[in-house]
């Protein structure tokens, strides 16, 4: 069972696509600005995914999955201690080399994860406390630009995972809250920023090959459902709200979002993106899709502009 677990979450990852934009014929200081902001939402968002992802490995093979005893677990660039599992409460230990590279980027710091709420990950309402310190991912293909985070990020099982029923019949649902206050970000200039991210997952499987995931905002601010919210690298304030959900799965790619509506707005310009597009720029309703659309607006020029982007 914990093999068929740990594959589950091992694909489960969404990348927003953010940081493929291209540039523009607007080369101003304020457009290579919103360049810079859609690119670090692509870097936090992924790395937030990421991290998720190898919580979920780990925990799926502890005795936070009512497991009688830890069980090896294979996470890129990390290992886990686990001598805090007779604690109370119940916490292990991911720690990455900062050698290793990963999926193009290499991985340094510490993440500390503790079994807060419930006494087992797989109960509904079970909760995570993820404590992050100097978690830092550089990416060698972007000239070893990095982000390094600390703070804490807490994770919630809303429903309870059922693990039996995927082993009988290939079937699963995961609904995962998803809650970060004031994380501290530093970016390679040394510039730092609180970034805080309200999100909803819900992650299916069926005939045991067949996997999809809806995310969404999960917070209201003035009426707009929000997913991430804070101050960008330049010291001005950004939301971002979430008009669609973000689905993907396997039947297309994870990288390649079938619908998905977001703007990101603060207090210099307002980044959109439609997902799930055709070449011509509308979203489809079957099969899979080109790429998504991107439009902008600066302020307080008022130049806009749009580009219809592919996936690849």
């Amino acid at each position: 069972m914990i093999n068929n677990i740990k594959s589950i979450f091992a694909i489960l990852a969404i990348i927003l696509l953010l940081g493929a934009c291209k540039k523009t014929t607007n080369t101003t200081t304020t457009t290579a600005a919103y360049q810079q902001h859609n690119q670090d939402l692509s870097n936090i968002k992924s790395e937030s995914d990421n991290v998720n992802i190898d919580v979920n490995n780990a925990a799926g093979n502890s005795t936070f999955a009512k497991n009688t005893s830890f069980q090896a677990v294979s996470i890129c660039g990390g290992t886990v201690d686990n001598t805090g599992l007779t604690a109370t409460p119940q916490y292990f230990v991911i720690n990455y080399d900062g050698t290793t590279l990963c999926s193009n980027r290499i991985r340094s710091g510490s993440i500390k994860v503790a079994l807060v709420t419930g006494t087992h990950w797989s109960t509904a309402g079970s909760q995570l406390l993820l404590t992050y310190t100097n978690y830092k991912v550089t990416f060698p293909s972007l000239n070893n630009h990095f982000i390094t985070f600390n703070g804490t990020k807490l994770l919630t099982d809303v429903n309870g995972i059922n693990y039996t029923t995927y082993l009988s019949s290939g079937s699963l649902t995961a609904t995962i809250r998803e809650r970060s206050y004031n994380m501290t970000v530093t970016f390679e200039n040394n510039a730092t920023s609180n970034w805080n991210c309200a999100r909803l997952s819900t992650w299916t499987a069926s005939n045991y090959s067949t996997f999809a995931t809806t995310v969404n905002g999960d917070t209201t601010i003035g009426g707009k459902i929000i997913d991430s919210w804070g101050q960008t690298r330049y010291g001005t304030n950004f939301t971002t709200q979430m008009l669609q959900p973000w689905q993907s799965g396997t039947t297309c790619g994870w990288w390649q979002p079938t619908s998905g509506n977001y703007t990101s707005v603060t207090d210099s310009f307002t980044v959109s993106a439609l997902l799930g597009v055709n070449s011509s720029g509308t979203q489809v309703t079957s099969g899979c899709a080109y790429g998504f659309t991107l439009n902008w607006a600066l302020t307080p020029s008022n130049i806009t502009g749009q580009a219809i982007l592919p996936y690849w």
